[in-house]
């Protein structure tokens, strides 16, 4: 897709490709200045003819979720009649106002090409059906977009949801080829019903654990990808080309840069740090040098693909997502990676209470016969504090988690 829409030939140059959107940043943030009176005050101290360079794009100011859930009508760059969706999301942990985006009907367009590009090489010769088990069919919602775009390929495409009853749903994937859901969701099921038998399967949405891919991947004896997107990109942002190794960007539409999270210093390629876009073919709302709290790397090394452009690294979380507790920093994120190593464990729930030294981790989990609580204890001894006492339960059923999960604090 970006051949398409910049008319390079492949491969493309990585410093051509550099240049090209640095041309294309300078232009968005012109006419973001030009049609909205709060990007121009934003830009007025900076000289957008100097942005030539990976490294002055510090010249442009950070954009915080805050301002936007704060604000959101000054980032919007188009009248009313030309939006056609408005999606609300809470910004993580947030009991505030909720940040909403505008999209134009080409921007959802632009994602659906991406979706039906992005899709053919995890459908594969294989695919005939494709099952999307997340979000729902309303018009513009993600699921809906991926729908379109996979259907423009001749591959039936059908809107499952969210998972709500997990029986149910083990019978809707014998109907599917290719499986698009969430992570926590899908190792519910594969690991609950091991002998379905879909020929690849998306996980997308939330934070991939390791041990869930390899678990899927062998028990279903399928191909396993990760996407990783947000609303703020209009959904697409990366996704794998092959099972294995970093995920390709959508270079066409947005920029990535890795910064330190405390200092806001640009990292190397290589170097993890806090993943930074800048949006700039979003029409309705571009945004410039957004900070999104998810943890990543870039890496430079050339896909087996051929591309030797930029490429994200695995994403290891969120920033609002790690927590401290006598020196020992932990997150949902890093007891994923423990927890579903256990090959008995089918889902879990967690969250602390207490204050002040008397903070109580609770953990209540579901899983087969296998399952031993005792062996959960021994794995999770050297992640957690030992002033932080551990109480892990059975507990059936769980309610399914359909947002970013975390760990709750009451």
């Amino acid at each position: 897709m970006t051949a398409e829409i910049t008319g390079f030939s492949t491969p493309i140059d990585d410093k051509v490709m550099l240049s090209w959107q640095l041309s294309q940043i300078r232009a968005a943030m012109r006419r973001a200045a030009e049609k909205n009176t709060a990007y121009a005050k934003r830009f007025a101290a900076v000289d957008i003819s100097a942005i030539d360079s990976y490294e002055a794009l510090r010249l442009i100011p950070f954009t915080y979720p805050e301002e936007i859930a704060a604000e959101p009508e000054v980032f919007n760059c188009e009248a009313g009649r030309n939006i056609a969706r408005i999606t609300s999301l809470r910004t993580s942990g947030s009991l505030g106002a909720p940040k909403r985006i505008y999209f134009t009907e080409r921007d959802l367009q632009r994602t659906v090409r991406l979706f039906e590009m992005g899709m053919a090489p995890i459908i594969g010769t294989y695919g005939k059906r494709c099952l999307v088990m997340m979000s729902d069919a309303s018009p513009g919602s993600i699921a809906s977009l991926l729908k379109e775009g996979v259907e423009r390929s001749g591959v039936p495409t059908v809107i499952y949801g969210n998972i709500r009853d997990i029986d149910n749903a083990a019978g809707a994937v014998c109907r599917g080829d290719t499986i698009v859901g969430i992570p926590a969701q899908i190792i519910h099921l594969c690991r609950k019903y091991p002998w379905l038998r879909p020929e690849s399967v998306l996980l997308s949405a939330d934070y991939v654990p390791a041990p869930a891919a390899h678990a899927i991947r062998k028990l279903w004896r399928c191909r396993v990808y990760t996407h990783y997107g947000m609303t703020e990109t209009c959904f697409g942002c990366a996704v794998q080309c092959r099972e294995s190794g970093a995920q390709h960007l959508r270079h066409d539409s947005l920029l990535i840069e890795i910064v330190d999270p405390a200092s806001g210093r640009q990292l190397d390629f290589g170097r993890e740090g806090e993943v930074v876009v800048t949006a700039f073919a979003n029409e309705a709302m571009p945004l410039f040098r957004y900070r999104t709290g998810d943890i990543a790397s870039l890496s430079t090394v050339r896909c087996e693909c051929g591309s030797s452009l930029p490429r994200l690294g695995r994403v290891r979380g969120r920033l609002k997502n790690r927590m401290e507790i006598d020196g020992f920093q932990f997150c949902i994120e890093a007891l994923d990676d423990v927890l579903y190593n256990n090959p008995g464990l089918w889902r879990y729930e967690t969250e602390i209470i207490g204050g002040g030294d008397n903070k109580e981790l609770l953990i209540k989990v579901q899983g087969d016969d296998s399952l031993k609580i005792s062996d959960l204890y021994t794995e999770l001894a050297s992640l957690l504090p030992p002033a932080l006492e551990v109480k892990i339960t059975f507990a059936d059923p769980l309610t399914l988690p359909f947002c970013k999960r975390r760990i709750a604090v009451r």
